[in-house]
C-alpha cells in the first residue's frame, strides 16, 4: 500500500498483540494481521481479497492504526456493537442481501440503519454478516443462456448421436480465440506475505486463431489470420475436409457468431454435402468442447508469463498446437462428454433505458 510502512519495531509489537489477540473474522487478531500484510507492500486489494473484506473496512483498520496505533486498532467497544437485528429482521437482511449485492459494507450499515433505525458499527456489521454466512466475494459470472431443458436436450442428442454414427464419421466442435500479448495475471501458489512482481507489456496486440478439434481423436486444426470471418470459416473447413478424405461424412458444431451463419457458409455445405453444420443454444460456451482446449492453452501458454516480444509470443501459442501430443494425457481427461449444465437464474425484470 503506498504510503504506508511499518517499522521493525511496530512489526514486533504488532506481531506480540498478534499472538494474545482474540482469534477470528473482525477480531483484534484479523485486523493486526490486515496492517501487517499492508506493511509487508500488498495493496489494498491483494488484502481485502486475501481476507475476504472489502476495501472500506480495511481503509477503517488503517485509520485506526495511524489515529490511535495497536490500542484504537484492536478496540472492540465501537458504537453500535451492542445492538442485535431479531430473527426477522435479520431474515429480511439476507433477503436484500439475495437480491441487490453491496460493494460496501457501509452500504449495509446504511441498509440495517434505514430499515430498522439500529446503529452497527464496520466491524459490528461484518461480524454479524459472517453469522449469516456470507463473506466477501465476486459473483459468479453466468451468460445469459438457454434454458436447463435446453441444455439437456442438446447433451442428450449429442451423446446418442456419438454412440450410433458410423466409425467413418467425424465430429468437430469450432471456435475461435483471441489470446492478448499482455501479460495475464492468474491465481498460484505464492510465498505469504512476499509480493511475486510480474512484469507486464501492456501492449494490444493479439493473435486472431480459428480451431476445430475432434473430441474422439484430438485432432485439432488452426487457422491464423488478421481476422476471424467467413474467409477463416471456410479455410478451416477445408483444411478438416483435406485431412479427413475417407470419411463417410463430418459434422461440425458451432456457436452462432455471424460468420459461421453467413450465406458463404451456408453456400459452402451446400456445396459439400459429406460436411454437415450443426449449432449450439444461443449463449451456451459451457457446450462446446473447444473452450476446454482454450482454458488450457491458456494455462499452459499464456498466463503468469511476460514475453520480449510479439514474436515469442506468438511462436510460443502456435508451438503449442504444432505439440499437443505431448499434452494428449491431460486433454483426454478434459475433453469428455461430461458437460455442465448452467442454471438459469431469475433475477426480475431487467429495466429498459428510457431518455430522460
Amino acid at each position: 500500500m503506498k504510503n504506508f510502512e511499518l517499522t521493525p519495531e511496530e512489526k514486533i509489537e504488532l506481531r506480540a498483540a498478534h499472538k494474545s489477540a482474540k482469534k477470528g473474522y473482525a477480531s483484534p487478531a484479523y485486523k493486526i494481521n490486515a496492517i501487517l500484510l499492508l506493511g509487508d507492500d500488498w495493496t489494498l486489494e491483494e488484502v481485502a481479497e486475501a481476507l475476504l473484506m472489502d476495501e472500506e473496512t480495511l481503509r477503517s483498520y488503517v485509520y485506526a492504526y495511524k489515529t490511535g496505533g495497536v490500542s484504537k486498532l484492536i478496540d472492540t467497544n465501537h458504537k453500535g456493537s451492542t445492538s442485535f437485528l431479531t430473527q426477522e429482521q435479520a431474515a429480511e437482511l439476507q433477503t436484500e442481501l439475495d437480491t441487490n449485492i453491496h460493494l460496501t459494507t457501509q452500504s449495509i450499515v446504511s441498509f440495517v440503519k434505514n430499515k430498522f433505525n439500529i446503529d452497527y458499527s464496520i466491524s459490528g456489521i461484518t461480524a454479524l454478516l459472517h453469522r449469516l454466512d456470507y463473506v466477501y466475494k465476486k459473483p459468479k459470472l453466468i451468460p445469459k443462456g438457454p434454458s436447463e431443458e435446453i441444455q439437456e436436450a442438446f447433451i442428450e442428442c449429442y451423446k446418442k448421436f456419438m454412440q450410433t454414427k458410423s466409425p467413418k464419421e467425424a465430429v468437430f466442435f469450432v471456435d475461435a480465440v483471441h489470446p492478448e500479448y499482455n501479460t495475464m495475471a492468474a491465481y498460484g501458489w505464492l510465498k505469504k506475505g512476499q509480493p511475486r512482481p510480474l512484469l507486464t507489456k501492456n501492449a494490444r496486440r493479439r493473435l486472431n486463431l480459428h480451431g476445430a478439434i475432434n473430441p474422439e481423436t484430438l485432432d485439432t486444426f488452426i487457422i491464423e489470420g488478421g481476422v476471424v470471418n467467413g474467409d477463416s470459416t471456410i479455410a478451416l473447413l477445408e483444411t478438416v475436409d483435406k485431412y479427413y478424405p475417407l470419411a463417410k461424412g463430418i459434422t461440425l458444431i458451432f456457436d452462432n457468431a455471424a460468420y459461421h451463419k453467413s450465406a458463404e457458409i451456408k453456400e459452402y455445405f451446400k456445396n459439400n454435402p459429406k460436411m454437415k453444420a450443426v449449432y449450439l443454444p444461443t449463449g451456451s460456451p459451457n457446450l462446446n468442447l473447444i473452450e476446454r482446449l482454450w482454458k488450457f492453452f491458456k494455462k499452459t501458454v499464456v498466463y503468469n508469463k511476460c514475453f520480449e516480444s510479439f514474436t515469442l509470443f506468438r511462436g510460443s501459442c502456435l508451438e503449442f498446437f504444432k505439440s499437443m501430443p505431448k499434452y494428449a494425457d491431460s486433454l483426454w481427461k478434459i475433453m469428455t462428454d461430461e458437460f455442465e449444465i448452467i442454471p438459469v437464474y431469475f433475477l426480475g425484470p431487467i429495466p429498459s433505458a428510457t431518455k430522460p
